[in-house]
């Protein structure tokens, strides 16, 4: 007697795929983004200087905390370099 082989389930690529989802949700939500004055909307520009160069106070931080910086309004001390960015003035 020959014995039908067990059914497979269209469930059995579920875990992968929701697996491989949540990866990539992580992965684009930590894409670094540079944010001048530390939150959107916020100002920090400095008076000329002697060279006649304006300067910018800025965070390198995750695209997931630059959206929940929109959302919330408000600025989340995040990120994964921060510094001065020197601009020529026209």
């Amino acid at each position: 007697m020959v014995h039908p082989s067990p059914a497979r389930y269209a469930l059995n690529g579920v875990p992968l795929a929701v697996g491989m989802a949540v990866v990539l949700v992580i992965t684009v939500l930590a894409i670094p983004l540079k944010v001048r004055c530390g939150a959107p909307g916020y100002t920090c520009a400095t008076t000329l200087d002697a060279h006649g160069n304006v300067h910018y106070y800025y965070e390198v931080e995750p695209l997931g905390v630059y959206v929940a910086e929109i959302v919330m309004g408000s600025n989340i001390s995040f990120y994964y370099k921060s510094g001065d960015e020197t601009a020529k003035v026209r």
